[in-house]
């Protein structure tokens, strides 16, 4: 899974916004990433997304990509859903203080939630709230540390150019090695391995060369050593499907119209385009990696929506719903639909080895997501949530199963 959010607890918003014809803008004198984006609707975090960008400063004569909010393309598409039963779940059970919970991450055991906070009079760090809600207050685990799904190793940064990589399962010895990275964008295979990106520099944002790095830092190598695996231009890294194989959004070449999903083999550097688009967020591969969930956004018409590609034979399948999804199995599908006027949000499930149309309704949150700050428990059983209302971590007990 990837991990796009820094160390520090700064999560970018989902980009859930509907789509829009894309149109070229030059910056002018006075121009501000905070005055363009309030002047099509966007936020900064999808502003500095739809333009490559990665950090705040502009330019007199900079060529950026604007939605032009005056022709709006049409959403997605799609038939009714077929809803099975009510589709109301039970209430939710708040684990935490308001204004808690940055990078949130499920144990692997499913049974405890991690996270990055600064509780009053407290130290800024890696806490954790049971699933079972006996501890709202959070109970303190380490520094802030960049944390591999399931919380088994971590990342701590060490200087400008270098960080900690720490074995956090206590039924190993404890181990930890330097690695030539801040920790940024960092991402962590189930086995340990570890990747990250370095930026260069490029006249356009969206040019702007990404080179993967990889290394494996608790291996049996007398001494780490890490070396370049790909280069794309405007993407991020996603995270790994395997031990072997990168996830990557990005032009392989800068002449490239659109950005791709598309996987890297760490060890010969060969790419697979999996598929393409405009705007690309929302990249999820299934826990096996056997399929990538993405978004396409800012695209030409009948070009956006929600997909699944299968990674074993390519073919790209189209969700009947527009939202923010997350798996929560190897084949079962989580969405949310992005309904911005409704005064709660609805979690919707789909079998991707199905027929994409048969959707179910699963339950209705008691209120909103806060952002995409949601994630599913690694065994399926629960959904973690930030909620808009209260600004609280919730949990919520999913239906059992069929």
């Amino acid at each position: 899974m990837s991990w796009k959010r820094l160390w520090a607890g700064l999560l970018l918003a989902a980009l859930l916004t509907s789509p829009a014809r894309a149109a070229p803008y030059t910056v002018k004198a006075g121009d501000t990433l905070y005055s363009l984006s309030r002047s099509v609707g966007l936020t900064v975090a999808q502003f500095q997304a739809l333009n490559g960008l990665t950090g705040t400063a502009l330019k007199v004569g900079q060529v950026l990509t604007l939605p032009d909010v005056g022709v709006p393309l049409p959403s997605p598409s799609f038939a009714p859903l077929p809803l099975d039963g009510p589709g109301v779940g039970p209430p939710s059970r708040r684990v935490s203080r308001s204004g808690c919970c940055a990078q949130a991450i499920w144990t692997a055991d499913s049974t405890q939630l991690l996270f990055l906070d600064r509780p009053p009079g407290r130290e800024v760090g890696v806490y954790s709230v049971p699933a079972d809600g006996t501890g709202p207050n959070g109970t303190w685990r380490f520094p802030p540390t960049l944390l591999s799904e399931g919380g088994l190793y971590g990342l701590q940064p060490t200087g400008p150019a270098t960080a900690l990589a720490r074995r956090l399962d206590t039924s190993v010895a404890a181990a930890s090695v330097t690695v030539p990275t801040s920790g940024r964008d960092a991402v962590w295979s189930a086995g340990g391995r570890l990747a990250w990106p370095t930026y260069g520099a490029a006249d356009r944002n969206d040019w702007i060369p990404l080179t993967v790095f990889a290394a494996d830092p608790f291996g049996n190598e007398t001494r780490l050593t890490s070396r370049p695996v790909a280069t794309v231009y405007g993407g991020r890294l996603v995270g790994w499907l395997n031990e072997d194989t990168l996830l990557l959004t990005g032009r392989l070449a800068r002449s490239d119209a659109r950005r791709s999903v598309l996987t890297v083999d760490r060890i010969t550097g060969r790419t697979r385009v999996l598929a393409q688009g405009q705007l690309l967020s929302g990249v999820q591969p299934s826990p096996d990696g056997t399929w990538v969930m993405f978004r396409v956004t800012l695209d030409a018409a009948g070009r956006n929506g929600v997909f699944v590609v299968s990674v074993l034979d390519g073919v790209v399948r189209a969700l009947p719903v527009f939202g923010s999804g997350r798996w929560q199995d190897r084949t079962r599908l989580l969405v949310v639909p992005y309904d911005p006027d409704a005064a709660a949000h609805r979690l919707l499930r789909l079998d991707v080895t199905a027929g994409l149309g048969q959707m179910e309704e699963v339950l209705s949150f008691p209120d909103k997501i806060a952002g995409d700050e949601w994630q599913v428990a690694p065994d399926g059983t629960r959904v973690a949530y930030l909620s808009a209302q209260d600004r609280a971590m919730h949990m919520l007990t999913l239906p059992d199963l069929p």
